[in-house]
């Protein structure tokens, strides 16, 4: 319950007041059965002693009244005398009247008395109604035996016990005035240094690991703020890799969606064309041969259009995952480019490719280099309505085209995959061409560099030397 309700300096100053508390009360105990025991040795072995002074002045002639009084100054405190008869009969008392009290043959110190000729006793008396020490002797009384019995009450034990226990309650206030005092110190420093990790942990509940935390108060404390700092390091690093992660799944779907966008419209449209040519044959089977043969070619051209948008998709998600690994081996890289020349040449009829080349014998990937080249190729002849002039040389290729040039704010994106700039034009590229080329490039440790100025065309190159290794007809070597 305590720790519900009370902060943690009140529950150690309500926990040290029960213990001095407790401790005050213990003390008390011992201290006054301490006082007891050695107060009644004391006064019993003085009353030894007064006894056999009272017995020598009674032997003087005095009178017991006289031999009390007397004692009793020298003692400093009342004496009480009695003479008590063999039988138990009182036959003097200097405190009471003999003709009222009872007889005391049965009374501890005076059995003892009668037995072995001295007896002691602490005891309650019935007569003057208080604790006291007794001690009595057997003597000679008018010729005759009797007892003499002397007593003081314990009152002067509970009077030395009272002003022990007074000056241990004096220390007991002090020593809590002094753990108040503390408590109170303890507190203010405790609430600053629970103030302070209280901030810390909601600067780190708001992510803002870079809170700093400082304590020095106690080792605790300080244990308590590198374990703390050692946290927030730790969720820093995880918050980092989460946000990663995120980052990745946020790519991941953009990826998906750009793939499920781009083959969502690419292929509508040859699948539109296929269905509408086969829907003709099937409806109009007395079609002219020459028109249905023209209309099986653009079936055929479609689904080769098809085939060639589900062959790039694949190849550029294998690349991706590392499952190509590039193929390397020697080549004539300008007969690669004349044989793309001479293919896309039959597609682009009419367009004019000049070719401005030297044979050049590199190591690399020939069927990779042949898809780069094609694409390259294809691409600026796709937009572009002039002439494309292709440079090689043991340096480097280049496509130059006069086309519409490429916005600069988008030359940093036209490599990514299915980004294109005219996304509603008869393109069926899916925007995987340039992003293709760079991965064929990258794994040759080269790179594509673009420039382009809109209006007036696009430069495309990509340096041979960083490819591989250059290799001229007259059989040279050459490593870069």
């Amino acid at each position: 319950m305590l720790k519900r309700h009370f902060k943690l300096p009140q529950i150690f100053f309500i926990n040290f007041f029960l213990l001095l508390f407790g401790t005050l009360i213990i003390a008390s105990f011992i201290v006054y059965y301490s006082i007891q025991q050695i107060e009644v040795k004391q006064f019993t072995n003085q009353l030894r002693s007064e006894i056999a002074y009272v017995r020598a002045m009674l032997d003087e002639g005095k009178s017991l009244e006289a031999a009390a009084a007397e004692m009793g100054e020298i003692m400093g405190r009342p004496l009480r005398v009695t003479l008590i008869s063999m039988e138990g009969r009182p036959l003097f008392d200097n405190e009471a009247d003999v003709n009222t009290m009872e007889n005391h043959a049965n009374r501890p110190e005076v059995m003892a008395a009668r037995r072995r000729g001295f007896g002691t006793a602490v005891r309650y008396s019935e007569t003057v109604k208080n604790d006291r020490i007794y001690v009595a002797k057997k003597i000679v009384w008018n010729g005759k035996p009797a007892i003499l019995r002397l007593s003081v009450s314990l009152e002067t034990i509970m009077f030395d016990f009272r002003m022990l226990w007074f000056r241990l309650a004096s220390v007991f206030l002090a020593a809590l005035v002094i753990g108040y005092l503390i408590s109170r110190a303890l507190q203010r420093r405790i609430d600053e240094e629970l103030g302070k990790l209280t901030d810390y942990l909601k600067a780190i509940a708001d992510k803002n690991y870079q809170a700093n935390f400082s304590a020095g108060f106690s080792e605790e404390f300080t244990t308590i703020a590198i374990l703390l700092k050692k946290l927030a390091r730790r969720l820093e690093k995880n918050e980092k890799k989460k946000r990663k992660y995120n980052a990745k799944l946020r790519f991941i779907s953009k990826q998906r969606n750009d793939m499920i966008s781009a083959i969502s419209h690419e292929f509508k449209n040859p699948v539109a064309a296929i269905m509408g040519y086969t829907e003709t044959l099937l409806d109009d089977d007395e079609l002219p041969k020459p028109i249905r043969r023209k209309f099986l070619e653009r079936i055929e051209q479609n689904a080769r259009r098809i085939t060639q948008m589900i062959d790039r998709l694949s190849f550029m998600t294998r690349m991706e995952s590392s499952e190509i690994k590039p193929q390397m081996s020697d080549f004539d890289f300008e007969k690669v480019v004349l044989d793309a020349v001479h293919a896309l040449e039959r597609k682009y009829a009419g367009r004019e490719i000049v070719v401005e080349g030297e044979p050049v014998t590199i190591h690399a990937d020939k069927t990779m280099m042949e898809m780069a080249v094609i694409n390259l190729i294809d691409n600026a002849l796709k937009y572009s309505e002039d002439e494309v002039r292709i440079i090689l040389n043991e340096n480097e290729f280049c496509i130059v085209d006069k086309g519409q040039g490429i916005p600069e704010k988008e030359l940093e994106s036209i490599t990514k995959k299915f980004y294109r700039i005219e996304k509603n034009s008869w393109d069926n590229s899916m925007g995987l061409g340039l992003a293709i080329v760079k991965y064929i490039l990258k794994l040759h440790r080269s790179d594509l560099v673009i420039t382009s100025e809109v209006g007036r065309g696009t430069i495309i190159c990509f340096s041979i030397p960083s490819v591989c290794i250059i290799k001229k007809n007259e059989g040279s070597t050459q490593s870069h």
